[in-house]
């Protein structure tokens, strides 16, 4: 059975000094000597009840006062969003307010540069994660619990798991190979041409009246890797989101989860706070849409996530046309040895 720390508290409650009290508890040697990381979601530009900038720097400064070297870290996103590069991804970031800390965007600025990590997975026996992440001895990973469309709800494993793959592991997670380029959309700029690194890309004679030409994916050559994705100006590459089922989804996001905390030093945050139906990655405003739980603490991903989930209610996640059963991804991450979803919950006390 595995602890989970609790302090009740709510966005309009929560402060800085109580943060970083709360955190302390733990920390001790944690990062001492070390290289460390706090893997975030910075939000999209137009989102607004993502993780808020003051509850995420006195995280920051507590670690950063032990660790050897302390940044904040990220991948670059598979879908077409100026988080698909890293150097438009760390201008969103210090717009949304995370500017208090360097920032490394682990796979490069196209997403393209990749650490491939051997695991003892049901699907997957390597992962493929943002290089940069080899560089630090641990992890302190602050997730905004969240909803959402894929894996019913979005928490430390959906964090570190999807977050902290490379493009090429995205792609793998959602088996989204097949990609195409939609006609209409085309400027046949050339950008995904220069861009692929099989040259599997080429411009054919278009088939609309809006352009003379159009660029095309030899899906024989394609090796699946989405920089296509992130440098096309005119989000013309069309992913096959549901080429994946969402049950399999949830276990490639666990497997993807092992390969993170594999020889690594980890501590995981859960921020229970203006929780949406939908993960941040939606760039527009959401509203709350169960009440306020808490910020739980936990060395444990799968009891995180699990008592999080359990705190909320698994019924207001299975919602809409699609019932998603969202623990799918804590069952197969306690199979795979992730963690264990028995836990017990303490209560910490406010001042």
């Amino acid at each position: 059975m595995s602890d989970v720390y609790l302090w009740e508290t709510d966005v309009e409650s929560i402060g800085s000094e109580e943060i970083t009290e709360k955190l302390e508890t733990f920390l001790e040697d944690f990062s001492k000597d070390k290289k460390l990381a706090l893997k975030m979601h910075f939000g999209e530009r137009k989102s607004d009840t993502h993780l808020k900038p003051e509850w995420v720097e006195p995280i920051y400064k507590a670690a950063e006062k032990r660790a050897k070297e302390a940044v904040l870290m990220d991948c670059t996103v598979l879908y077409n969003s100026p988080r698909a590069l890293a150097s438009s991804h760390k201008e969103v970031a210090r717009d949304n307010g995370f500017d208090f800390a360097p920032i490394v965007i682990a796979d490069g600025e196209k997403g393209m540069k990749e650490l491939k990590v051997e695991i003892d997975g049901e699907i997957f026996n390597r992962v493929r994660l943002g290089e940069a992440l080899e560089d630090y001895d641990c992890m302190l990973a602050v997730t905004h619990f969240t909803g959402h469309i894929g894996s019913g709800f979005g928490g430390a494993l959906k964090n570190i798991g999807m977050g902290l793959g490379s493009k090429a592991g995205k792609v793998e997670m959602h088996e989204a190979f097949d990609l195409n380029i939609k006609a209409r959309e085309c400027v046949a700029c050339g950008e995904c041409i220069e861009n692929c690194p099989e040259d599997a890309i080429s411009l054919s004679s278009g088939r609309t009246s809006l352009s003379s030409e159009r660029a095309v994916i030899d899906h024989e050559e394609c090796i699946g890797c989405g920089s296509c994705i992130g440098v096309c100006p005119e989000g013309a590459v069309k992913i096959p989101w549901t080429s994946s089922s969402r049950k399999e989804l949830q276990k490639r996001i666990a497997e993807y989860a092992k390969g993170v905390v594999k020889n690594r030093n980890m501590f995981f945050v859960n921020f229970v706070l203006n929780v949406t139906k939908k993960c941040d990655c939606i760039d527009k405003k959401q509203e709350p849409f169960v009440e306020d739980v808490g910020v739980l603490f936990s060395k444990d991903p799968v009891a995180i996530d699990q008592a999080s989930l359990d705190l909320i209610g698994k019924s207001k996640f299975m919602i809409g046309e699609i019932m998603i059963n969202p623990d799918i991804q804590l069952k197969h991450g306690e199979k795979i040895g992730l963690g264990n979803r028995n836990y017990k919950i303490k209560y910490m006390e406010n001042k």
